[in-house]
């Protein structure tokens, strides 16, 4: 799927600022989460590579139903294809897919390995927040393997922008909007 593929018509102004400012501060950020945003991302930015540990602690967040097949990956494994992914030299729409050659690793958990690193450039893209994009008509559907993440992470980004935020704070609004009673 391609953006020109995107419902243009979609009531896209109602994920805006204010949107933003109403739904992420009902986001809890996990003491994990905080880990992985403040300290683990940073440092794997400075390395240019996950190390096992790091990478497990994304899991642990992400991707806990499938973090006892990951924890079977190879150290050097995860270091080689993460150090690949996130050079500075590879292309962005490579990214995504090199992370994905771990077994066990999906789009979810592949854009989180990508946004904890780099959270104002990169989107993390899971069902629930595909969901509320698709009840907005944003998306033709919530399910990830089905949507496109260069497409999705172009929308991210300008959703993020109108709404004068990082892409990290529309996600958290998301969720956060995800979990609300709406009936």
């Amino acid at each position: 799927m391609n953006s020109s593929k995107l419902n243009r018509d979609a009531p896209s102004g109602t994920i805006d600022t204010a949107f933003v400012l109403k739904y992420e501060p009902l986001y809890v950020v996990t003491d994990l989460e905080s880990e992985l945003f403040g300290e683990i991302g940073p440092k794997t930015k400075t390395r240019e590579s996950y190390k096992r540990k790091h990478f497990l602690k994304v899991a642990e967040w992400k991707a806990i139903g499938v973090l006892p097949g990951l924890e079977e990956i190879d150290s050097d494994d995860i270091e080689f294809v993460t150090a690949v992914a996130l050079d500075d030299d590879t292309p962005n729409h490579f990214r995504l897919p090199l992370l994905q050659m771990l077994p066990g690793v999906g789009t979810p958990m592949a854009s989180t390995l990508l946004a904890v690193v780099n959270p104002k450039k990169f989107s993390i893209m899971d069902s629930r927040a595909l969901g509320v994009l698709h009840d907005f008509n944003l998306v033709p559907t919530d399910n990830p393997t089905q949507m496109d993440y260069r497409t999705y992470r172009k929308l991210m980004k300008s959703l993020a922008k109108g709404a004068n935020c990082a892409p990290i704070d529309l996600y958290r609004a998301l969720i956060a909007y995800s979990r609300q009673d709406r009936d």
